[in-house]
């Protein structure tokens, strides 16, 4: 009978990149949200533009991938 495969246990380099790559996502996501009560009170230009999409939700929806991606490089296996 075959063993059925272990997942691999994150190496120290791996989890160091992933830690800056979650920082560096924070930092965005806290930059988004900075912009966003600047971008609705006219003071700061919505700067991201799609098509069909309105600017608020586009710089809102910015935000929470940035966050989504951050708590991926945050999350500890165990």
């Amino acid at each position: 009978m075959r063993s059925s495969p272990r997942t691999p246990e994150l190496s120290g380099d791996s989890t160091h990149w992933r830690r800056i790559f979650g920082r560096g996502s924070f930092l965005a996501a806290l930059i988004f949200i900075a912009w966003l009560p600047l971008g609705i009170l006219k003071i700061a230009p919505f700067v991201l533009e799609l098509p069909g999409e309105s600017r608020l939700r586009l710089h809102a929806a910015a935000a929470i991938l940035c966050l989504l991606v951050a708590a991926w490089g945050f999350w500890e296996r165990q």
